[in-house]
């Protein structure tokens, strides 16, 4: 086998690996897997005034603004029969005052048109989609249908590609709240996609007569600038743009809550009055439920009439699970609107600015001079595993035992290194499957780059450098080189974590990096001092250099990172990390083989694997 053979045979390898880990993210995206604006991992972005013109498509039916703040469907009649034409397409949608997003839309609005209807109505929804990707309409809560009108692409129905059209029709034979939403992945429905079905009774209850409002609250998430949900709309809208409820002292109205959020629970809190809950998914309650916090689980819908007896003013209504009604400074913000009775001040708005002074303070960044200061510690921590190459007289088996733990925790460090190396293809691979960008041949390119760098050339540079020692790629010192070389890359990338973590005022998750990345470098540092146990004992001054190797690179990294960020360097760093690292694996076992792969040895080889792992969990248990 030729130098440069071992190396090339690796790089087929991981390539295929790589290959294996690419052809099912392109097979779940023909499985209506990814598809939307918002379906990588940043979720939805703020887009600037002037935002895009959003033209309404020929034919869609015209909305009319609701007392609430939702709109309502202008459908067209025939006797008994309401023909609603929903478009989905995409349109600009200011949530609040400063975040207008381009949301996934029925008709331009979020939510979609409210359909109401009379009980007995002949209701038929006429959906043409105007995006990007293929979807479908499921009618929620509507049972007493055929299945093909149940939405649900591969079970009920194709999915209707971009331009096609679907016709679903159903007897609103119960009265009640309902409603139509998406039924594609999370990051569309969170993208504004759904939108409620009222069916009014004909022949009411007893509580549900003399009510002098019919307000409907569709509690929605979104995905913005993250792939968890992390904006919380009440018809659309956010704090401080919501609609309070206006009603007359005295008066009966009711409250549809429909929750429709991907995740989230909501405790939905009135203050000074109860609500009295006459319905739960469409299906009437037949004992007395009052409450003042309404739970409403995604998916749920619960109908509540409220009695305006309190003394009139301007009474909050919430969300009571406390991330929901705040932004990141402790403002306002989210799931809060009020019931406000005509004829006083409609103070909802004033809670904003009452609670500005008492806002958390911005956070601040670290100083660059504690942030060098810190990152410099979490690298250097790699010099607590290296003086350990320094150990005399070892025999065969504990020779052969040190290896196999530093290739165990090496092997993690391939799966670790690698899940952030192909982040960028996965993302790219998603977006481009949904229309939205060019195929991602810029991130692939890096991949290839940084591995044929690290396994292709840190591997002929080792064997070069081996032959001017005439010796073998196997040297001792030659392999502990190019492991703290291959680690220096890897670290480097986790500089740039703590750097880009520090200027941007996520003070404890920088401060978690520096524990948890020190943690790791300290397992790191005993990777590059085994190969050297019982063969060669490296004077103070090489122990030194293999550490500024394999350790600065986190000190470099954290300054460059603090001074900007660069998600394609440090793509191409891991991707370096990869190649580097693989061809050490194949030199350490290679080294192991001679002694023999007993069972002490394999089970060493374990625990170096779970040692790695288990450094790594403090980094997730900590946001890292």
């Amino acid at each position: 086998m030729t130098p440069l053979s071992r190396p090339l045979l690796l790089l087929a390898c991981c390539l295929a690996f790589v290959a294996l880990l690419v052809a099912p993210c392109s097979a779940l995206a023909d499985a209506d897997k990814g598809a939307s604006a918002n379906a990588t991992s940043l979720g939805l972005q703020p887009i600037q005034a002037p935002f895009p013109a959003a033209t309404p498509v020929p034919g869609e039916s015209g909305v009319v603004p609701r007392p609430d703040g939702a709109y309502q469907a202008v459908p067209a009649v025939q006797r008994r029969t309401k023909v609603v034409h929903l478009v989905e397409r995409p349109a600009p949608w200011t949530l609040k005052p400063g975040l207008t997003v381009m949301a996934n839309t029925y008709n331009g609005v979020v939510p979609g048109p409210v359909i109401v209807v009379r009980q007995g109505d002949t209701v038929v929804i006429d959906y043409t989609n105007d995006g990007s990707v293929p979807d479908s309409i499921h009618l929620h809560g509507v049972h007493d249908i055929p299945v093909d009108m149940d939405g649900v692409g591969g079970i009920s129905q194709r999915l209707v590609p971009p331009g096609g059209r679907f016709v679903y029709r159903f007897v609103a034979d119960q009265p009640g709240t309902f409603l139509y939403h998406t039924h594609d992945n999370e990051a569309m429905l969170d993208s504004g996609l759904y939108g409620a079905i009222i069916v009014q009774p004909s022949n009411p209850r007893r509580d549900e007569r003399n009510l002098g409002h019919d307000f409907l609250e569709m509690i929605s998430s979104w995905q913005i600038q993250s792939a968890a949900e992390n904006h919380f709309t009440l018809n659309g809208k956010e704090y401080p743009a919501t609609r309070a409820m206006d009603v007359r002292a005295g008066e009966r109205f009711r409250i549809r809550w429909i929750n429709i959020s991907g995740e989230e629970f909501h405790t939905m809190h009135t203050h000074g009055h109860y609500q009295q809950i006459v319905a739960r998914d469409a299906a009437s309650v037949d004992y007395r439920d009052i409450e003042d916090t309404v739970l409403v689980a995604p998916g749920q819908r619960v109908d509540a009439v409220v009695t305006a007896n309190a003394k009139p003013g301007t009474w909050l209504v919430h969300c009571h699970v406390m991330d929901h009604i705040e932004d990141a400074r402790g403002m306002p913000a989210g799931l809060v609107t009020a019931i406000h009775y005509v004829g006083t001040p409609n103070t909802l708005a004033a809670m904003d600015r009452a609670m500005a002074p008492a806002a958390m303070a911005p956070a601040r960044a670290l100083g660059f001079g504690m942030t060098v200061l810190l990152g410099a510690i979490a690298g250097f921590t790699i010099f607590l595993g290296l003086p350990i190459a320094r150990a005399r007289r070892l025999s065969p088996t504990t020779v052969a035992l040190l290896n196999a733990l530093a290739i165990g925790i090496l092997l993690y460090l391939v799966v670790e290194i690698a899940q952030n190396a192909i982040v960028p293809i996965s993302q790219g691979l998603e977006a481009w499957h949904a229309g939205g960008n060019a195929f991602p041949i810029g991130p692939i390119a890096v991949f290839v780059i940084g591995l044929l760098i690290g396994l292709v050339g840190l591997g002929s540079a080792a064997t070069h450098f081996a032959r001017q020692a005439a010796s073998h790629a196997e040297n001792p010192v030659v392999l502990a080189a190019v492991i703290a070389i291959g680690i220096g890359a890897h670290n480097f990338g986790e500089g740039l974590a703590i750097g880009a973590s520090a200027a941007a005022g996520a003070t404890a998750i920088a401060l978690a990096l520096i524990v948890g990345f020190g943690l790791h470098n300290a397992t790191e540092g005993f990777g590059v001092a085994a190969p050297l146990v019982g063969r060669v004992v490296p004077s103070w001054a090489q122990i030194g250099l293999a550490g500024l190797i394999a350790g600065g690179p986190t000190f470099l990294g954290t300054m460059i990172g603090y001074s900007f960020y660069s998600p394609t360097l440090s793509a191409l760093f891991f991707a370096i990390a990869v190649g580097a690292i693989l061809f050490v694996i194949g030199e350490l076992w290679n080294v192991l083989r001679r002694t023999g792969l007993t069972a002490p040895v394999t089970a060493t080889m374990c625990a170096g694997f779970l040692i790695a792992l288990a450094t790594e969990l403090f980094l997730d248990i900590n946001g890292g």
